[in-house]
């Protein structure tokens, strides 16, 4: 199989495009992402896709070197006759500005840069160069950083609006085909600085872990995918489980004893987790606040962590709120409004409307947008139900391989403080999000080419 086909089977297989998708290509100049570009221009000529256009974002971090990259990227859009969203960004100068790392600067630049370039070029998602390489690299940064699955699970194909569709080719087979097409690319200096951590890795703890296996990479790949996946069906039965036992008292949230000593323990520790968040989903909580909930419900003493105080109080362990300012409650529906597939959910002051149409064969659906979501038919049955958002919601969002909070991706889109209580969330039966109304679709209602029938959710305001 060509390079080009793989890369258009690991697509399909993740979802990550459409022929209709506007996808706007990331470069920057290094033979991963000129890579990336020349197969997305393959594919769109096939009309497997549809490429919006380039973006480039100059970091000033490396003076004529970088404008060098910058020209370089300039003819590729020319060449192929291709719209360029030419950002210039001050890393060094943002880094100082936040007193944090240029690396960490230099990310947050990025993903402005993309929000930005997808409105600039017209674009559904925007495509990262992140090969099979990067992967490993992620994994091991996470390992010793000692994160558990959803960690190491690594990059995921999609995440929102960002995809990756190289993370199962190698930089040295991308490198050889560039070489091949007799293309050039640029070298970036800044990756030998072996004081970077990922760097250190990529040049001395891979080539060393290549001695016990020749392919190590292909295995970190293999090993992210499997801890993904597992990640995953734990969120899933920790939710169900959190439902059952999370109970919220104004300022309290109270766990059952009986039925938290029944659970697993991986089970356990993601119930506590969703059960801080519900008490205080300003903040993220991580391994030490979860065993510090499970010591202290086994028998150790009660213990602050931050704003939350955690005693055991009868048959309970309960998570108490120390004075600090509740969440503000979302101004959503008072009740969860049901959604008959077909059929209507009003809000009861009139702010939206959403309507769902189907089942239908997937030709008859059309392409999804931000008020339009197209949902696996079986995945979602007969009947829904439309609610405003919780604190400590969680969805999936097609593609990430992973949960995140609703609080966050808000935060990530930028949606007001006060919206953010008006955007519809969409359930099924059993509460798992399957929409978060003009923003993403549950990865468990996804479309796939095994799809007998869709269902169209529309979001009118």
């Amino acid at each position: 199989m060509s390079l080009v086909a793989r890369v258009q089977a690991f697509a399909s297989q993740h979802g990550l495009w459409t022929p209709e998708t506007r996808v706007v290509a990331a470069v920057s100049g290094g033979s991963d992402s000129v890579a990336l570009l020349f197969i997305l221009d393959a594919l769109a000529r096939q009309r497997i896709l549809t490429l919006a256009g380039v973006a480039h974002l100059h970091h000033h971090i490396r003076g004529a070197e970088a404008d060098a990259d910058a020209a370089l990227v300039e003819g590729l859009a020319a060449r192929l006759g291709l719209p360029l969203d030419l950002g210039h960004v001050d890393v060094p100068a943002r880094a100082r500005a936040s007193r944090c790392s240029v690396e960490l600067a230099g990310r947050h630049a990025r993903l402005d840069f993309f929000r930005h370039s997808l409105g600039c070029l017209r674009g559904d998602v925007v495509a990262l160069a992140h090969t099979r390489g990067d992967q490993a690299e992620t994994v091991l940064i996470r390992l010793v950083r000692g994160s558990g699955p959803r960690g190491l699970g690594g990059m995921a194909p999609r995440v929102d609006q960002r995809v990756r569709p190289l993370l199962d080719v190698g930089r040295n087979e991308l490198r050889a085909w560039l070489r091949d097409r007799e293309e050039a690319w640029r070298e970036d200096v800044t990756n030998d600085d072996v004081s970077v951590a990922r760097n250190r890795i990529r040049h001395d703890v891979l080539p060393r872990l290549a001695s016990l296996n020749a392919r190590v990479e292909l295995a970190l790949a293999r090993a992210a995918r499997i801890h993904a996946a597992d990640a995953q069906l734990l969120d899933q039965l920790a939710a169900v489980e959190a439902d059952r036992l999370v109970v919220r008292d104004g300022p309290r949230v109270r766990l059952d004893l009986a039925d938290l000593a029944g659970l697993p323990e991986a089970l356990g520790r993601r119930v506590v987790l969703r059960a801080l968040e519900t008490l205080d989903s300003s903040r993220a909580y991580g391994f030490e606040e979860s065993d510090a909930v499970l010591d202290t419900a086994s028998g150790a003493a009660a213990r602050d962590l931050g704003p939350v105080r955690v005693e055991r109080i009868g048959g309970s362990v309960v998570l108490i709120s120390k004075g600090v300012r509740a969440p503000r409650q979302p101004s959503g529906p008072p009740v969860a409004l049901p959604l008959d597939v077909p059929g209507t959910a009003h809000h009861p002051q009139g702010h939206w409307v959403v309507e769902a149409a189907g089942p239908m064969p997937r030709e008859q659906a059309g392409h999804p947008s931000a008020s339009r979501a197209v949902l696996d038919a079986e995945a979602v049955g007969r009947r829904l139900t439309v609610r405003g958002w919780r604190p400590g919601d969680r969805v999936e969002p097609l593609g990430l391989g992973g949960r995140k909070k609703v609080q966050d991706l808000f935060v990530d889109r930028k949606v007001p403080r006060d919206e953010r209580g008006l955007v519809p969330i969409v359930t099924d039966w059993a509460g798992r999000i399957a929409w978060v109304a003009g923003h993403v679709v549950g990865e468990a209602f996804r479309v796939t080419p095994g799809s007998a029938a869709v269902v169209v959710l529309t979001l009118r305001r």
